[in-house]
């Protein structure tokens, strides 16, 4: 699970990226992240590598757990031995 403050990143990127008419690169968040004074959630600058995978993970994420699984139980047997 995210903690408050990698979602509250995650959330951010987002809106860049999905909110504008224009989506702002991964180099301008870093930028502006690390204007803001906003670091990593190790404590470390944004660069636009650490943004892009923040992006990229967090999407995965959020698909993974909206998707419905299917499971299927099919006739049971026992095999004698």
């Amino acid at each position: 699970n995210y903690s408050d403050y990698q979602q509250y990143l995650f959330n951010r990127i987002c809106e860049y990226k999905e909110n504008n008419v224009t989506p702002i690169g991964y180099r301008k968040i870093s930028q502006i992240f690390n204007d803001e004074g906003l670091k990593t959630s190790r404590k470390t600058k944004f660069s636009n590598l650490k943004v892009h995978s923040m992006y990229k993970k967090g999407k995965v994420k959020e698909e993974r757990m909206s998707r419905e699984d299917i499971v299927e139980i099919g006739d049971v047997y026992i095999e004698p031995q």
